[in-house]
């Protein structure tokens, strides 16, 4: 299976290059990126010598050397949607990191990003947990792969709102992530000095990813939800820890929620259930594709739900090639373990 990444100079790209070096069935044939210079990968990032050394090229479909099966797209929110139609029309699948396809509300969209040039592919767009949407992501020609933040947050709400269990309105999730998460720009509250020994609020109850959640578990649990997300910058390289508070609608004993969650993610080989007791960690989450989470009750129907991930890696990378094994068949686990 031929491959392209086209954006291919982005954290995230870095990830997924090395995933998919190793992957049993696939073949990188074509980096795409915008340095004019088009400098080998391996320049860009070393940690690339000797595993991929092609070279960064265009960005489009007739700059590959040879036509990908599959694209995946590490572009910025606004600038994939204007590749995405090309690589479709020449009958290559897409997995999109953006959030150009994210949402099959384009004026949400167009409320928090930009205004949308490719409305035309929206709906042919599935939401890419395969956990929740694994039907729909199989054959599908088009992806869209989750933001970070909420892969962690809806994975954690899934199985209550499912359930109906809890209410819609009030949900609160504070979520830490690490200084990755901003990307490779050069920023001054990126810099080391800046973010170091310190822990900062930023974007509260203002940040584009609180309406894809808010959108998505809509979804599944028919009917709206309102939360309220507060993101942090912790420093540290990679990884999300969210804390997730709700409200129950009935009473459940901690033994039925810690039954709910165990039951609902029992065959599901990238989320693991921690034992009542014992909370997430993102170092046990590093470099890997996992989401651990864990289900406490309170006395008077509070529930905290707290989940764990790779930024990087189940936020990013290695869910898009979760994704991409299950669109064409293969074993979901190909080249994650």
């Amino acid at each position: 299976m031929k491959v392209s990444v086209v954006g291919a100079t982005a954290y995230t790209s870095r990830e997924l290059i090395k995933i998919l070096a190793r992957h049993p069935e696939a073949e990188i044939v074509h980096l795409g990126g915008r340095r004019e210079e088009q400098p080998r990968i391996s320049e860009v990032f070393t940690v690339l010598r000797g595993i991929c050394e092609l070279n960064v090229v265009g960005l489009r479909v007739a700059d590959a050397p040879e036509k990908p099966d599959v694209a995946f797209f590490t572009l910025p929110h606004g600038l994939s949607q204007k590749f995405v139609p090309e690589y479709l029309q020449a009958g290559v699948r897409c997995i999109d990191f953006s959030a150009d396809y994210r949402f099959s509300d384009l004026a949400l969209y167009e409320e928090w990003y930009v205004k949308h040039e490719d409305p035309a592919n929206v709906a042919r767009a599935v939401y890419g947990m395969p956990e929740l949407f694994r039907e729909e992501i199989a054959g599908a020609d088009l992806v869209a792969n989750p933001g970070c933040y909420p892969t962690a947050a809806i994975l954690g709400l899934a199985p209550l709102i499912g359930e109906g269990l809890i209410e819609r309105g009030g949900i609160i999730v504070d979520a830490k992530s690490g200084i990755s998460g901003k990307g490779n720009k050069p920023q001054p509250d990126s810099m080391f000095c800046e973010c170091n020994e310190d822990v900062q609020a930023y974007r509260v109850a203002a940040h584009r990813h609180e309406p894809e959640m808010e959108h998505v578990l809509s979804k599944l649990g028919d009917g709206d939800v309102d939360i309220t997300f507060v993101p942090h910058l912790v420093p540290m390289d990679r990884g999300i820890l969210s804390t997730i508070y709700v409200r129950l609608t009935r009473e459940g004993a901690p033994g039925m929620l810690q039954g709910l969650f165990e039951d609902t993610y029992a065959d599901e080989p990238f989320v693991r259930v921690c034992p009542a007791g014992i909370q997430p960690r993102t170092k046990d989450v590093a470099l890997t594709n996992y989401c651990d989470i864990a289900v406490t009750a309170r006395p008077g129907g509070t529930v905290v739900v707290t989940s764990a991930i790779d930024n990087l890696m189940k936020g990013a990378a290695s869910q898009a090639v979760q994704n991409m094994n299950v669109m064409v068949g293969l074993e979901e686990t190909a080249g994650l373990f």
